[in-house]
Parts: structure tokens; C-alpha cells; sequence
């Protein structure tokens, strides 16, 4: 039988070339924060599941604890983006994989962000932030200008173990 554990990583968006921020894997930075941060290596501990439209994280070191995949929105949204995070005991429900572009094998992971009856998911940035790896955000409908000088629009991909 086939594992349904994945890892979730970065790509660049369809039609861009790959950048600094291509293939990199999502992590928990740990030491009581929250907030995900990207590296080139694969998480040692932590394995994503699908548990209905929600993104579940086990780990072998910490047998029978879960974390959530959460999509922050406790900033209101107001700049645009907000804070990814890996929580324990929660995380966020819409999560789901779409079959990509055209003539992709990879799975690319969207967010069922609705206004008004009215899709409004525009996606993924990463940026380098405070903890000295690049950082995931994601980009809310209030976005009206361009994104900061020191973040770039990426997608996320699942790499089934």
C-alpha cells in the first residue's frame, strides 16, 4: 500500500523560470514559534497528511501529537499577506490539492478562499523575514499593489514519500 505522508515544497510559479526560492521544503521553525520557514533539506520528523480539506502534520518523535497547516488572519489582511503557520491542535479548513497546470504531475496546494460567493485565492510568497531562513506567507484578496522588494509569489507542491 502506498503512503499518503507527503512533503510540501516549493515551485515557481507557471511559465517562470525556477529562483532562489524553487524546490525548498517546508519546515516548523521550532523553539516555540510557529511560523514556517523553508529549507533545501526535507523535514527529518514532521510528515503532512490529508485530513479532509485540512493539512495534518505527524511526527516520529512526538508519537500520538498533531499539527495543522494554518492560514493566519489575525493581521487583517490589511498589506495584503499574512503569516503561515504549523499549529498544534488546529490549523485551517480549505485546503486542497489542484492537478496544476496543463500537463503538470505536481500537485499544487490552494487555499478555498471565497468573498461573496466569489473565489478570490490569489496564492503563495515567500520572503526573507526574521528568522534567518526565507519565510511563507500567504497572499490575501486585499493585495492591490506589487509585493515587497524582498518576496517573490511561489507555489506549493506535494512530494509524496
Amino acid at each position: 500500500m502506498a503512503s499518503k505522508h507527503f512533503f510540501l515544497k516549493t515551485a515557481p510559479l507557471p511559465g517562470e523560470e525556477p529562483s532562489q526560492y524553487t524546490n525548498l521544503y517546508l519546515r516548523h521553525f521550532g523553539s516555540g514559534i510557529d511560523s514556517i520557514v523553508l529549507t533545501p533539506e526535507q523535514p527529518k520528523y514532521i510528515k503532512g497528511n490529508m485530513d479532509g480539506k485540512r493539512i495534518t502534520f505527524t511526527s516520529a518523535s512526538h508519537e500520538g501529537r498533531k499539527w495543522g497547516l494554518a492560514l493566519r488572519k489575525d493581521g487583517g489582511q490589511h498589506v495584503g499577506w499574512e503569516k503561515v503557520e504549523i499549529v498544534e491542535h488546529g490549523g485551517s479548513d480549505g485546503l486542497v490539492f489542484t492537478g496544476g497546470e496543463e500537463g503538470s504531475v505536481e500537485e499544487v496546494l490552494e487555499f478555498e478562499e471565497e468573498l461573496d460567493g466569489e473565489r478570490v485565492w490569489k496564492g503563495w510568497m515567500v520572503c526573507n523575514w526574521a528568522h534567518g531562513y526565507p519565510q511563507l506567507f500567504w497572499v490575501t484578496h486585499k493585495l492591490k499593489g506589487e509585493l515587497p522588494s524582498f518576496c517573490h509569489r511561489v507555489q506549493i507542491v506535494r512530494e509524496m514519500l
